[in-house]
């Protein structure tokens, strides 16, 4: 039976983080950004128990699903889109070792989620023109020498995990490549400059400087496995996160503009009952609707084991498109009040511009949904931009 309803137990879910969101996220969004998250706001977001929410058991996750975690992104976006982001202690590297789904990955992952420390993934290098990485992996002996420079990198240097991709093979392109762990310190690797974004400014993005970085033998995580296969899943497993926060971002976006045009008069009456602001409304009303009902069934989806690979990508370009549309139409509606920071709306504009960065790039979301309609197989170019150009994958 067909069901687009919340379930008992996901509304309260949803209650009880919209209410963490509107209470602890909301009216300081302007402190966290600038700042960053106080221990006050994770400890607090910690008592709800919710990190690792749709891990499997084996990796210490409550296996609850990925339209629990969607709903969760969604409201804490809803706060925050960057709060939403820097409470994520997993992270683009939690993603991409669920994608691998080994056993010494959801050990890596236990671990995290018995600490209190982040993830952050290195795989992204500025200035490449080829599809594999200027960072080498050289294997000496029973351990793997590292050397070279990640750029992107959310949290890095300071992470009780790093995800490093660097290249073993340097004449097989991705699939030369390979995925190393470093757990914990390691005078190997360090935070070099830090990157001055548009938005999302909630979590520091670093250069991450790699130099004499060795490791154990088993700190390659890929071996036997195509890269190829892997990366495709955590696209999937990422794009879903960034739909639920650009669903979360262009409700927070849709809503505050109809608070603002109920309240804010012109010649007599709220400029809501103007056509030009009410029609303005109601797009976003739809488009934020349209991301969220996209977002839900990619999740289904998932949850269900069937292929999303398709819903995935349809769903993180509709959501982004609202988020962006929402944000520049919120902006609008405010007229110059939406271009000072007494209001959120300029803000979430930024943040906007600034998701379409994370998860699948919009031009591969394109590729994939093309692929599914034509029946032809996708390549890694249509999958994957250039290392140099990834910033996806930080």
């Amino acid at each position: 039976m067909l069901s687009l309803g919340l379930s008992e137990e996901l509304t309260a879910i949803q209650s009880t983080v919209r209410q963490f969101a509107s209470e602890h996220l909301r009216p300081k969004l302007r402190a966290i950004e600038k700042s960053g998250l106080t221990a006050d706001t994770r400890a607090r977001f910690a008592e709800l128990g919710l990190f690792g929410v749709d891990w499997p058991e084996a990796a210490g996750g409550q296996a609850l699903g990925a339209i629990t975690r969607a709903v969760i992104e969604e409201e804490l976006a809803y706060g925050d889109p960057g709060a939403a982001l820097a409470l994520d202690r997993g992270g683009a590297a939690a993603q991409l070792l669920l994608a691998l789904g080994t056993d010494r990955a959801h050990a890596a992952l236990e671990k995290l989620l018995e600490g209190d420390g982040h993830a952050a993934l290195g795989a992204a290098e500025e200035g490449k023109a080829r599809d594999d990485f200027r960072t080498t992996a050289v294997k000496q002996g029973n351990e793997w020498v590292l050397n070279g420079k990640k750029a992107y990198v959310l949290g890095g240097g300071d992470a009780a995990l790093h995800v490093i991709l660097a290249q073993v093979d340097a004449n097989a392109g991705l699939e030369g490549a390979g995925i190393f762990l470093v757990e914990g310190s390691n005078v190997g690797i360090r935070a070099g400059r830090t990157h001055t974004t548009l938005g999302l400014q909630a979590v520091p993005v670093r250069e991450l400087v790699i130099e004499g970085l060795k490791l154990p033998s088993s700190a390659r995580l890929d071996e036997k496995v195509s890269l190829h296969k892997i990366l495709r899943r955590y696209y999937d497993r990422i794009s879903l996160v960034t739909s639920a926060r650009a669903v979360g971002l262009a409700a927070a976006s849709y809503e505050y503009a109809r608070a603002y045009a109920e309240e804010r008069t012109a010649f007599g009456k709220p400029i809501g009952h103007f056509q030009a602001i009410a029609f303005l409304l109601s797009d976003m009303a739809i488009a934020a609707d349209a991301a969220r009902l996209m977002t839900w069934k990619a999740a289904w989806q998932l949850d269900q084991n069937q292929p999303a690979s398709a819903e995935l990508a349809g769903a993180q370009a509709q959501a982004l498109e609202a988020a962006f549309f929402c944000a520049n139409s919120a902006i609008q509606v405010l007229g110059g009040a939406g271009y000072v920071q007494d209001h959120p709306v300029e803000k979430w504009s930024r943040d906007a511009k600034t998701l379409s960065l994370y998860g699948q790039h919009a031009q591969a979301s394109h590729a994939v949904l093309a692929a599914s309609a034509l029946g032809r197989s996708l390549e890694s170019a249509d999958l994957f931009p250039l290392p140099s150009l990834h910033a996806s994958l930080s």
